[in-house]
C-alpha cells in the first residue's frame, strides 16, 4: 500500500513537471511573434491493458498543453496523438512511454 502511495506521488509530481513545462512553451509561442508552429500526428504503441489506465493515459496526454489523443485503434493497441509542437519524435514518445510506464505501475 505504502509503495503504490509513494508511485501516485510520483506520477503526480512527473506529471504536474510535464504539464509545468509544456504551459510555459506555449505561453513563448502565443507570446512571440513568429508562430513557428510544425504540427503532426504520431501512433504510440498502447501497452496499458486496463480501460481505467488507458482512460487516465488519454486524459493526461490530451490535458497537457498541445497535445491531443485524436484516436484510439479498436483492439486498444495504437494511440494516434496530435502534437502542436513536433520538433523531436523520440523525445516526445519517451515522455509518452514514461508516462504509460507511470500509469501502469499504478493501475496494474
Amino acid at each position: 500500500m505504502l509503495r503504490k502511495t509513494i508511485q501516485i506521488i510520483q506520477f503526480v509530481g512527473l506529471y504536474l513537471l510535464q504539464l509545468l513545462k509544456s504551459n510555459i512553451f506555449m505561453a513563448r509561442i502565443t507570446l512571440s511573434r513568429e508562430l513557428k508552429i510544425q504540427s503532426n500526428f504520431i501512433h504510440i504503441p498502447i501497452r496499458l491493458k486496463s480501460d481505467f489506465g488507458l482512460l487516465v493515459f488519454s486524459n493526461l496526454v490530451s490535458m497537457t498543453p498541445g497535445s491531443l489523443v485524436t484516436d484510439i485503434d479498436e483492439t486498444k493497441t495504437t494511440a494516434t496523438i496530435h502534437v502542436l509542437l513536433f520538433t523531436d519524435e523520440n523525445r516526445i514518445i519517451d515522455e509518452i512511454e514514461q508516462m504509460q510506464n507511470r500509469i501502469k505501475q499504478i493501475t496494474g
